[in-house]
């Protein structure tokens, strides 16, 4: 019974968060995602999700015109984040570079360039990169396991 309240408990934030992309506004991800929690930061707005292994957060940051330019989830505390999860983020966000011939994947310890900087991923980070599209997507698997994608502007 606890592995169907999980299915359903994710299959529920991987609906309600598949559809939140970069480059949209509070006002959008409004209405895919509900009223954000209070936050005190006028770039930024914060979710929580409850799920059955424990609870999720899903965090913007906002540009000066109101775009999201970061966009990332972890886990609370002991909340299990399953691969599933951070996948359902990384395939929504990576539908900004759909039939994209520029997209490249790196592993642990790959260099890649993004915004004219070098990066080298992290042991236990697996990282995409549409510099055409302006798109990184960093998917930490350590044993503090997190997910964003964000935007060249945020390297400012």
């Amino acid at each position: 019974m606890k592995r169907v309240l999980l299915a359903l408990a994710l299959a529920g934030l991987a609906a309600t968060t598949g559809r939140a992309v970069l480059g949209e506004t509070l006002a959008q991800l409004k209405e895919h995602m509900g009223k954000p929690e209070a936050q005190s930061r006028k770039d930024a707005a914060v979710w929580f999700f409850e799920v059955e292994a424990g609870r999720l957060v899903y965090t913007v940051t906002f540009n000066d015109k109101g775009l999201s330019i970061a966009e990332g989830i972890k886990p609370l505390k002991q909340a299990v984040f399953t691969s599933k999860a951070a996948q359902d983020f990384i395939d929504a966000q990576l539908t900004l570079a759909k039939d994209s011939k520029t997209v490249r994947s790196f592993q642990p310890g790959e260099t890649y360039l993004f915004g004219g900087q070098p990066f080298t991923c992290a042991p236990e980070e697996y990282v995409t990169v549409d510099e055409a599209r302006d798109l990184v997507v960093v998917w930490n698997r350590s044993r503090a396991p997190s997910v964003i994608a964000f935007r060249r502007e945020m390297l400012k």
